[in-house]
């Protein structure tokens, strides 16, 4: 009886087991948060890449609208968390001999954590955490001894964001327009302000064959050098909206 008394095997197996379903409690929790995290991470990058091809469609959309004059075009999209909206801080400057027009051009954006994916005149543009800016789909200047500049100038303030269906529907406004310079002897420049100015730049040396490549960072800038006898500006204005 006296053993039995000042036997401590009941509290040896009591605390064996809190002291195993602690650790176990433990690390189901650092699984459990750590997992999510990077569940969450891997997630939101797949759906990143995918938002990629869709507006590789929207470009396709927005482009028959602005060059093809299609009379309306909706592109339906299904995001997960981020935002979707019309921006309005991009334009570009042509000048000439002394002459000095600016065009406003905007953009479409999809933004998620950090990271966006738009579609800017013409263009689409991928911009990561780390600032790279990649083109997805080339803007549409032509550059020869005739240039033709596009402008998509989109218009309309409007913003979506959480999670569902995004539909974006582009119709041609009838205040477009064409404009015409002479450059023969002269260089054209380029001024393009915009968030994928380092996209602008690779496509202006790379695809337009552009010269005297100067970038500013602190103004999102990048100004170039063409060399054509004469310049067709064609403004197209869409009228945007995001429901």
């Amino acid at each position: 009886m006296k053993n039995l008394t000042i036997s401590e095997t009941a509290v040896s197996e009591a605390l064996g087991f809190i002291l195993t379903l602690g650790i176990l409690l433990m690390a189901s929790g650092i699984v459990y948060f750590g997992g999510i995290s990077i569940l969450q991470n891997s997630m939101d990058a797949s759906h990143f890449q995918e938002m990629e091809e869709s507006f590789l469609l929207l470009g396709q959309n927005m482009n028959e609208v602005a060059y093809e004059r299609a009379p309306i075009r909706t592109t339906e999209l299904k995001i997960f968390h981020g935002s979707m909206s019309t921006q309005h801080d991009s334009h570009m400057r042509v000048v000439v001999n002394g002459t000095n027009v600016t065009y406003y051009m905007g953009s479409v954006e999809y933004y998620l954590d950090d990271q966006v994916i738009a579609y800017e005149n013409g263009g689409i543009w991928t911009k990561y955490k780390n600032d790279e800016t990649i083109m997805r789909s080339k803007p549409n200047i032509n550059h020869a001894n005739i240039t033709t500049i596009p402008i998509v100038e989109l218009l309309g303030a409007y913003s979506k964001g959480g999670e569902g269906t995004v539909r974006i529907r582009a119709s041609h406004s009838d205040s477009s327009s064409i404009n015409f310079i002479n450059s023969t002897g002269f260089n054209t420049t380029l001024i393009i302000t915009s968030n994928y100015y380092k996209g602008w730049e690779s496509y202006l040396k790379d695809d337009v064959g552009a010269k005297d490549i100067v970038v500013n960072d602190s103004n999102r800038t990048v100004t170039a050098n063409l060399t054509a006898s004469y310049i067709y500006i064609d403004v197209n204005r869409l009228d945007m909206e995001i429901f």
